[in-house]
């Protein structure tokens, strides 16, 4: 036979939390959350890192459809020594590259925040977007033939980015193996190591970026591409990571460890450093070039 229930068991029942108690779980769960906080920060990327892998595709895709509309050639890629003598010479088309322009303190006064010299390169056509050369997380400046590469004072300089030098570069650098590694000209080069594992372009270092080419020098002759120094430095634009994309039209934020990248806080005359044993040179010139 059931009997009802006492009304001192059902008072128990209908009770629920008290005010104190559930304080308690909400301070607790706070509690777990700010633990948490850390962790889940440094696994998702910002909205600035998410705008720069953004812009890294844009510029890849169009770095494709120009390949595409002129039978397999890629874009060209100016080193120093070729880059056009002004700005009306860029747009009548002379000594025409991927981006022509100089982002150093050693560039034609005022060129580092003139727009206009994106225009003239092989590429803007297929972007008709200013904004992605340049990462958001970019603070240098520049000011009256000086750079500034963080907090920048003056106008921000218009390109964070640059290209694989090993990828059709106008000049072969002093120092380029191109007897025994890849310099690619045309997209059926692409094969080896293959587009999906060819990086295009990089976010350089506010402290190294010059012209519109990357380069990393390969050591030795026979095997995957090495090198026992940085020439030219990734950024670290993004809590210590950079933006990087590739011929498939990828791109990534690669971690860097190396102390060179980490620390480099020089200029373009003295760039050269000898790398730590991160891992991250081997890790881009496997990325870079390939045996023939």
């Amino acid at each position: 036979m059931k009997t009802a229930p006492s009304a001192k068991c059902t008072q128990a029942r209908d009770r629920g939390f008290t005010f104190l108690e559930l304080l308690v779980v909400l301070a607790v769960v706070g509690l777990l959350f700010l633990l948490l906080l850390p962790a889940v920060a440094g696994t998702r990327p910002n909205s600035q890192a998410v705008q720069c892998l953004a812009n890294l595709r844009q510029m890849s895709v169009a770095w494709q459809m120009y390949t595409a509309d002129n039978a397999g050639l890629l874009a060209m890629n100016g080193d120093e020594g070729f880059q056009p003598a002004s700005l009306a010479a860029a747009q009548a088309g002379t000594d025409s590259q991927w981006c022509p322009g100089r982002m150093d303190a050693g560039a034609p006064t005022g060129q580092p925040t003139n727009s206009a010299w994106l225009k003239t390169g092989q590429i803007y056509p297929y972007l008709n977007n200013l904004g992605v050369y340049r990462c958001p997380a970019d603070t240098s400046g520049y000011l009256n033939g000086a750079v500034y590469p963080v907090f920048g004072q003056g106008s921000s300089r218009v390109r964070s980015l640059s290209m694989n030098g090993w990828i059709n570069p106008v000049l072969n650098d002093v120092g380029m193996d191109t007897t025994d590694y890849i310099v690619y000209r045309k997209d059926s080069d692409l094969n080896r190591p293959g587009p999906a594992n060819l990086w295009v372009f990089i976010d350089e270092s506010p402290y190294s970026i010059n012209e519109g080419l990357f380069l990393e020098l390969t050591s030795g002759t026979t095997g995957p591409p090495k090198a026992t120094a940085w020439t030219d430095i990734p950024a670290t634009y993004h809590n210590g990571a950079g933006g990087i994309s590739f011929a498939d039209g990828h791109a990534q934020l690669r971690k860097w460890t190396d102390s060179v990248v980490l620390n480099f806080r020089s200029s373009a005359a003295s760039i050269n450093g000898e790398p730590s044993n991160s891992g991250d040179l081997s890790w881009l010139m496997n990325l870079t070039t390939a045996h023939e």
